[in-house]
């Protein structure tokens, strides 16, 4: 095991794999965020033609194998003439399937806060951008961070498919070097560390910003008395 670790040219195409990776998650990860935060609005939106289509989309990819729509992005769209990179495909297929996840993750957010709270908002004069802007979407951030952590690790592991596509990511990485050099024990568990360690530093990141939101919410001023008067000893004074 020292020997194979020790083993710079082994080293190498698992850190070209592993930046592949990340290359893939990263993108797929915005793609997806920004997908599943407009359709988790349109999905909460009392517009028929807004909420239906949010809703059928939701369904067909939460419900279908990640592997299938890899396959169908890969080979369907060559079929129709449109011709991509195994790159992009599997770029498509994760961000799509991501998308759908991270809307309920969002829709769930936005409904944990109370609808007071609209209502106070736009009765103080805020429009409906102000009051999800300013009200809504800070707390609903805050709320959602876990259940976000938890579809970003995801979609780490699950970019480990867009090697059935020819992508030479960690997984195809660990796969062909596990069959070429009969070292497959050798292979897997270095691997099974590197996606290990992926996963901890996005969970170590989440949780960093669930200290800093909560930080933040704390060391909020707090309100005056209803006499508008200070409080003994809140201006340093007794």
């Amino acid at each position: 095991m020292d020997m194979f670790l020790s083993d710079w040219s082994i080293q190498q195409t698992f850190l070209e794999g592993l930046l592949t990776t990340l290359r893939l998650s990263a993108v797929s990860a915005a793609l997806a965020l920004t997908l599943g935060f407009f359709m988790a609005f349109a999905k909460v939106s009392s517009q028929p033609w807004l909420k239906w289509p949010a809703t059928a989309y939701v369904e067909l990819f939460r419900n279908t194998p990640l592997l299938i729509q890899l396959y169908l992005a890969y080979r369907g769209l060559q079929s129709i003439g449109l011709i991509l990179s195994p790159e992009t495909c599997g770029i498509l297929a994760l961000s799509l399937y991501t998308g759908a996840y991270l809307t309920e993750v969002f829709r769930s957010g936005l409904l944990a806060i109370p609808a007071q709270q609209t209502e106070a908002g736009l009765s103080l004069g805020l429009g409906r951008f102000n009051v999800y802007r300013l009200i809504l979407l800070p707390q609903a951030f805050r709320l959602i961070l876990p259940a976000l952590g938890n579809q970003l690790i995801s979609l780490v592991k699950n970019s480990s498919l867009v090697a059935f596509i020819t992508v030479s990511d960690l997984f195809l990485v660990i796969y062909k070097g596990a069959v070429d050099h009969f070292q497959p024990v050798e292979y897997f568990m270095e691997g099974a560390a590197i996606y290990l360690g992926v996963s901890l530093a996005i969970s170590g990141g989440i949780r960093l910003l669930e200290t800093l939101t909560t930080r933040r919410e704390t060391n909020v001023p707090p309100s005056l008395p209803p006499s508008g008067k200070n409080p003994v000893g809140a201006n340093g004074y007794g």
